[in-house]
């Protein structure tokens, strides 16, 4: 998930909006919030959109060389080796996390036999006795595995329609929109089998379609970009959007304010969601994560307020080692509260204060490990499979992510 292009310099840094968003959210929710009558409440309990970025941001940087490929009228990039990229970028860190956490919490039905197969092979969100547990926030990588075996067979359906770059962007565009709504139909139809607040619903509601109009958001970014990079210039219109990043961001403070607080949805412990609740709730995050991203994508990197702190050291170093930060942060925050619940009293806000800061800075700390002792050398074996990826001006080829942004193409 990590990009290295100079185009898109600042893609780690809003990985590390959405790895910090989560773990607010279960600061938040292991401190108590949804037990008290803060007016934060409503927030925290939304600050689960981070998932969406993290769906959104893969959907675009995985999609992007398939679609330009396309667009230029090449072979697609080589499957075999975008597989072995994908298994090493993800899988490798995840047992190493599992097995850590689940040894550090006493996760002894981890090792089982009959559970081992499912937590290590990323399948626990299809049994709802499992669904939750382990590694609990790890039911978003199940998502996204099925999502990188699914996306070759995508952009090898899409290159049966033809070329030529208008028929390429519309054909693009008009399946991501059918893709959308199959999976707006899927909810439908998932949500006449199950509720929204049902433990056992896992199965029916976590698997990969319920996600694919997320999905499909990211990848319509990728289309667009690559468009763009075909024209002279941009649009009048995307242009003014890419010179106005504080609008992208208004928007996307407009959108979270109003699933957090207008839709039937208050963040309590007790809060039962209804089926026309959930799905607003999802198009919602969608329209967040979208406005959040857009940033990255159009106009100037280097200029504005917003690019520069997007852009700063500090908040690229998180993104570069937040897969970790998100493998290792809830396991942490609960080692905190079972060491300091009766230190802090029951005040909700210093609990979420105390869990908020210290658990990032754990989470950050335990994620730099598995970075450099973990993910980074598992990447280094990268090129084992399938050709070198060709050094391509506009796109990632190479981890790590750097500590900085590259200067913007002339």
């Amino acid at each position: 998930m990590n990009v290295r292009a100079g185009r898109f310099p600042l893609f780690d840094s809003m990985r590390a909006i959405a790895a910090l968003s989560v773990v607010l959210f279960h600061a938040a929710f292991l401190g108590g919030m949804g037990r008290s009558d803060s007016f934060l409440r409503p927030y925290t309990a939304r600050l689960d959109v981070g998932v969406t970025v993290f769906f959104l941001i893969s959907g675009f940087l995985l999609y992007r060389p398939f679609v330009r490929a396309r667009f230029e009228d090449r072979g697609m990039p080589h499957v075999g080796g975008y597989a072995w990229r994908r298994f090493l970028r993800i899988v490798p860190a995840y047992w190493v996390a599992l097995t850590v956490v689940a040894l550090w919490l006493g996760l002894s039905y981890v090792f089982t036999l009959s559970n081992a197969p499912q937590f290590y092979g990323l399948g626990q969100i299809y049994t709802a006795a499992n669904a939750g547990r382990g590694i609990g926030q790890a039911w978003t990588l199940c998502v996204e595995i099925t999502f990188y075996a699914f996306l070759p067979l995508w952009a090898l359906a899409l290159r049966q329609l033809g070329g030529g770059d208008r028929r390429v962007f519309v054909s693009e565009l008009a399946a991501l929109a059918l893709l959308g709504a199959a999976s707006i139909a899927y909810k439908l139809f998932a949500l006449t089998q199950t509720s929204p607040n049902d433990l056992s619903s896992a199965p029916w509601l976590q698997p990969l379609p319920n996600f694919l109009d997320q999905f499909a958001l990211g990848m319509g970014l990728a289309v667009l970009s690559a468009w763009l990079d075909r024209r002279e210039r941009a649009p009048a219109a995307i242009a003014a959007l890419g010179r106005a990043p504080a609008a992208c961001w208004i928007l996307a403070a407009v959108a979270f304010w109003a699933v957090s607080t207008q839709i039937g949805l208050t963040g309590s412990a007790l809060e039962q969601s209804t089926r026309g609740s959930f799905l607003e709730r999802h198009a919602l995050y969608g329209i967040v994560a979208l406005a959040l991203l857009l940033p990255a994508v159009l106009g100037n990197q280097r200029k504005g307020p917003i690019r520069r702190l997007l852009g700063s050291p500090v908040v690229l170093y998180v993104g570069l080692v937040s897969y970790g930060v998100y493998l290792y942060h809830l396991a942490f925050i609960s080692f905190l509260r079972d060491h300091l619940k009766d230190s802090l009293g029951a005040g909700v806000g210093l609990r979420f204060v105390v869990y908020a800061l210290l658990g990032t800075l754990g989470a950050v700390a335990l994620g730099s490990l598995s970075y450099y002792l973990v993910e980074r050398p598992a990447l280094s074996l990268k090129e084992k499979v399938g050709p070198r990826p060709r050094p391509d001006r506009d796109e990632a080829v190479s981890e790590p992510a750097p500590v900085a942004p590259a200067a913007p193409r002339a």
